[in-house]
């Protein structure tokens, strides 16, 4: 069945609305003009970190990439709609506030991507959330206000130009880097999808000269080697030794200063060095290093392999979530979107994510859209006068980084150039 009737999605969507949206005293008002600081975005790191962890066990021989901050903001969009213990476990996992703090700090950071892209031509960075809602659904009216940016009312039965309408919203939102992100079968029986993409483009402040790239050894693990085209260059950058990381850190900054790419080394090697480093990987410890008074300006030799990873996680996405306590949200027996509307047994029952990065001798390209489909269900040291070698020849992990707001945007671990796509 494809949709319910209208007389049985009454019957099946019974629930009361309350007068308020969120609360008695919502306050909703935004300053753009107030600075984030470091602590406002702190969960959104811890949660990526967690999940990172979640998706991408340490022993992995694979490569990983992923937007943490484009599936946070999913669910948070879902968090919004939510009541109950739906709504307590999204705060606790997601690590924000009540509503309307969360909700006044979206659109601060909204604004504040708005103005720097304005007044910027060094880098791109943008984001767009959308949520797809069944016409029919009952939707509170403060809802629809509230998030008047990001509801649009649909009709899922006409499958195909919604599959088409929101696969357009993807492409266009990232450059065309993730042209599909649903299918038919994605949307059979479905009425609600949640969307958010990001799309980065950035310069390396100190660009790499592409005559120096060539073919060098990567050891996948102590011993094998897979060649693989390696960029090099030798320039003044921070850099750091961090026995709380089990890491060397290195920041390469994108033209203009305000996004970086940060790569992170295990200081041992082999697989114990990286498991070691990937579970020492927390907000306090990152935002720590950088914050940059610890990372100090070395000459660095730098090598760092020229690639391309696209990476899509579906069916591992859930049971992730709910290993860090997300549960309810995919139980058509617990869950609560009564925030949205007097809404009952409708469930998240996919999340798609799809990632795409490429490092170049240029810059960087990096997108990502998530998609949560709701359906109906019933019930070490080195002489400072000497350039400091950081040959990334083995596994490592990077991510990049609004540097304003210490908000990560993207991460991935790079372990072994055979898998990835040249």
């Amino acid at each position: 069945m494809k949709l319910l009737t209208a007389a049985a999605m009454v019957a099946a969507l019974l629930g009361l609305a309350r007068p308020q949206c969120f609360s008695g005293q919502d306050d909703f008002s935004v300053n753009s003009n107030i600075p984030l600081t470091s602590s406002d975005l702190s969960g959104i790191s811890d949660f990526g970190f967690e999940l990172y962890r979640q998706l991408a066990a340490p022993s992995s021989p694979e490569n990983f990439f992923f937007s943490p901050y484009s599936i946070w903001t999913a669910f948070t969009l879902a968090y919004f709609g939510t009541g109950g213990e739906t709504a307590a476990q999204l705060r606790r996992v997601l690590m924000v506030g009540d509503k309307a703090a969360t909700l006044r700090l979206w659109r601060e950071l909204d604004a504040k991507y708005q103005r720097r892209q304005a007044n910027t031509k060094a880098y791109k960075f943008t984001v767009a959330n959308r949520a797809f809602i069944e016409n029919t659904l009952p939707i509170r009216a403060c809802i629809s206000d509230l998030l008047k940016k990001e509801v649009e009312k649909v009709n899922f039965a006409e499958t195909l130009p919604l599959v088409a309408h929101i696969n357009n919203f993807a492409s266009a939102s990232t450059n065309g880097r993730i042209p599909t992100i649903v299918s038919g079968n994605d949307l059979s029986d479905a009425l609600m999808v949640l969307v958010n993409a990001a799309y980065f483009k950035g310069t390396w402040q100190y660009l790499f000269n592409a005559r120096a790239t060539r073919p060098r050894e990567f050891y996948v693990s102590p011993g094998v080697s897979v060649v693989t085209p390696m960029m090099k260059q030798t320039a003044s950058l921070r850099y750091g030794e961090f026995d709380n990381l089990a890491a060397r850190v290195l920041e390469l900054p994108y033209a203009g200063g305000a996004m970086s790419m940060f790569l992170l080394l295990p200081l041992d090697d082999g697989p114990q060095g990286f498991a070691n480093m990937a579970t020492k990987l927390n907000g306090n410890n990152v935002r720590a290093v950088t914050l940059g008074k610890n990372l100090f300006k070395k000459d660095v030799d730098l090598l760092l392999p020229k690639f391309k990873l696209e990476q899509t996680v579906s069916e591992a996405l859930i049971p992730a979530l709910q290993n860090m306590g997300i549960t309810d949200i995919f139980s058509s027996r617990k869950v609560d979107l009564t925030d949205f509307g007097p809404l009952r047994n409708i469930t998240v029952d996919k999340v798609i994510h799809k990632a795409f990065v490429e490092v170049n001798e240029e810059g960087t390209e990096a997108a990502a859209v998530t998609a949560a489909i709701l359906v109906f269900k019933s019930a070490s040291s080195h002489r400072d006068d000497l350039p400091v070698q950081f040959h990334c020849n083995r596994p490592f992990i990077f991510f990049i980084q609004d540097n304003d707001t210490r908000n990560i945007l993207f991460m991935g671990a790079y372990k072994n150039p055979a898998t990835a796509t040249r």
